[in-house]
């Protein structure tokens, strides 16, 4: 379900009724439920379920962690008796799942929580006399609470480390709740708090059995994808055909909701995916969609992370969403469920960093002899090779895991002054330096956490990732990286969880397409557009990027590597910033 919900908190009991029907005429949500010194507003009336004291309430949609794969409603007999009976925050956070934040109040003070998963966007600014929290930036902007300023001094950061979340945004005065952290909003002061943290689920591998760890997951997944299947009455599924979107696949086809699968083409051999889509849609009886890239729909104008507070999208993503959607009305969807995140939670890395973890639970012997040589397998190269590379991470791996600066096309200046301020998460920071395979793996559970809001949500279509849920989380983050590798395969317990639910041709697949040939298509065939929008735009003005480097990688043309990934952001960032000026659209 797609939640839209606005909450005020105004210590000014007299402003509050001005506001109330300001709020009602200006955002057109109508459904208003009002809890202590609180309004919330909400874009269906099922979205708030009261907590039985009267203190607060859960907004969004909350599921059972074991149980029917149905939402909870006000009538659920148990939900009532834990709520009462138990401390509410950690109830919910053990007992059940979904997406959702939480908002309670006392003592003249409003907290708020968000989710573990992230699916509920969170974002809060102060007021005068109180605090408004939103699940999107524009109904802060409609509803008069927000003013349309770049915060220019966060903008370097999003262009060295765009994926690493952070609680401040790319608009002044407006900041992001991150997911699995609870903020208690005061008179003129805020204070964050941790209550879900990825290393309290990491476990210690002392009696380990894959068959059972597989079932767990498989469970898991199925349950999630069920859980989420309810909320809807028609699905369109991406299949790419792929291992993870495949897993949703087959976990919708025990849900019992009517889907169709979409898998999107490229003119490019390599982002043709059809064979294994239909494979996949075939083994499961679901009608399969086939839509090719256009690129008629990419606008440089339109930044795909436009109802975003921060720039991190690329512009050739614009054609996606705008194909997925015409398929998705085409077919009547309610709702678009993907395989997202499933690279990052089953970690599919080419890292040695597995090796570490395996000697520091098995010690030097032949289960990291067995896991080396899973890795040359899963990189294909060598064991010589494989072990080579592994003796040359030893000084690395007795560092922190640090996240990675893209300093390409920066200008040196900006470049050298970021440099010397450290990029932080608390989820890094907790980090144990004798698991450095599980402090890459949450790394890569980070990289997607500021994508996980749903780029189709200005289009009022709800975009759901089942792989990200709480559970299935907690159940990837439970296995050892190693173990990951089994058989010299990649995302080995997750291919092992569905080894009899997917088609041979997908389940043994080792390489994965994609939608870059279509991306470089985009930089080639636009190329005098491209510089234009680049060495006049308002980074070149303000001095942040490096002409030289951008000259010279649209010189190179089809042989420009990698450096088309940074060009697409940097276009993409363009057009965010006209957005957000009050220029693009």
């Amino acid at each position: 379900m797609l939640g839209r919900y606005l909450i005020l908190i105004d210590w000014n009991e007299e402003a509050l009724p001005r506001r109330q029907a300001f709020v009602q005429e200006r955002t057109g949500l109508r459904y208003c439920t009002r809890i202590g010194q609180g309004i919330i507003w909400t874009s269906a009336p099922d979205l708030v379920l009261p907590l039985p004291d009267g203190s607060g309430a859960v907004i969004g949609t909350l599921f059972p962690r074991h149980g029917p794969a149905f939402p909870i409603t006000m009538e659920d007999k148990p939900w009532q008796e834990e709520m009462r009976t138990g401390a509410v925050l950690p109830t919910l956070r053990d007992r059940y799942w979904g997406g959702y934040i939480l908002h309670t109040e006392r003592e003249g003070m409003m907290e708020i929580a968000r989710d573990p998963g992230g699916a509920m966007p969170c974002y809060f600014l102060q007021m005068p006399t109180g605090w408004a929290v939103s699940s999107d930036v524009d109904l802060l902007v409609e509803a008069g609470l927000l003013k349309r300023a770049i915060a220019w001094d966060q903008i370097p950061r999003y262009l060295i480390a765009k994926d690493l979340p952070n609680s401040a945004t790319a608009i002044e005065g407006l900041h992001e709740l991150l997911p699995g952290t609870s903020v208690l909003l005061k008179a003129g002061e805020q204070e964050v708090t941790r209550f879900w943290s990825p290393w309290d689920h990491v476990r210690e591998a002392e009696q380990w059995d894959s068959k059972a760890a597989a079932e767990r997951l498989r469970r898991t997944i199925d349950h999630c994808v069920a859980s989420w299947a309810s909320t809807s009455s028609a699905i369109l599924s991406t299949l790419s055909g792929g291992l993870d979107s495949s897993i949703v696949t087959a976990g919708l086809s025990k849900a019992g909701t009517p889907f169709q699968c979409v898998t999107l083409v490229t003119e490019n051999r390599n982002g043709d995916e059809r064979d294994y889509a239909r494979a996949m849609a075939s083994s499961v009886g679901a009608p399969l969609l086939e839509g090719f890239y256009d690129h008629g729909d990419i606008d440089f104008s339109r930044s795909v992370a436009r109802h975003f507070p921060k720039p991190i999208g690329q512009i050739h993503e614009v054609a996606y969403h705008a194909l997925v959607m015409r398929l998705a009305r085409d077919c009547g969807a309610d709702a678009v469920h993907t395989g997202n995140g499933g690279d990052n939670i089953f970690y599919n890395s080419s890292s040695v960093r597995p090796f570490f973890d395996c000697i520091h639970a098995r010690g030097i012997g032949g289960e990291a002899f067995a896991t080396l040589r899973n890795i040359a397998k899963v990189t294909e190269t060598s064991l010589p090779t494989a072990a080579w590379e592994a003796l040359r991470a030893i000084p690395l791996m007795r560092r922190p895991y640090n996240w990675v600066r893209n300093g390409e096309a920066i200008a040196d200046d900006v470049m050298a002054d970021l440099q010397a301020k450290p990029l932080r998460h608390p989820w890094l920071d907790e980090q144990l330096r004798s698991r450095p395979g599980k402090s890459g793996q949450i790394a890569f559970l980070l990289r997607v956490q500021n994508h996980l809001e749903g780029y189709l949500r200005e289009h009022g279509m709800p975009m759901v990732n089942p792989l990200m849920s709480q559970p299935v989380v907690e159940a990837a983050l439970a296995i050892p990286t190693w173990k990951m590798l089994e058989g010299g395969r990649d995302r080995a317990i997750a291919r092992r969880a569905y080894h009899d639910r997917l088609p041979p041709l997908v389940r043994d697949r080792r390489r994965k397409g994609s939608p870059s040939g279509f991306a470089m298509e985009v930089i080639e065939r636009n190329h005098h557009e491209v510089r234009e929008r680049l060495l006049d735009g308002e980074l070149m003005r303000r001095k942040l990027l490096n002409g030289a480097a951008i000259e010279a990688a649209l010189a190179r043309g089809p042989a420009m590597g990698l450096s088309y990934v940074r060009l697409l952001t940097l276009l993409d960032m363009e057009a965010w910033i006209a957005r957000w000026n009050g220029a693009g659209a």
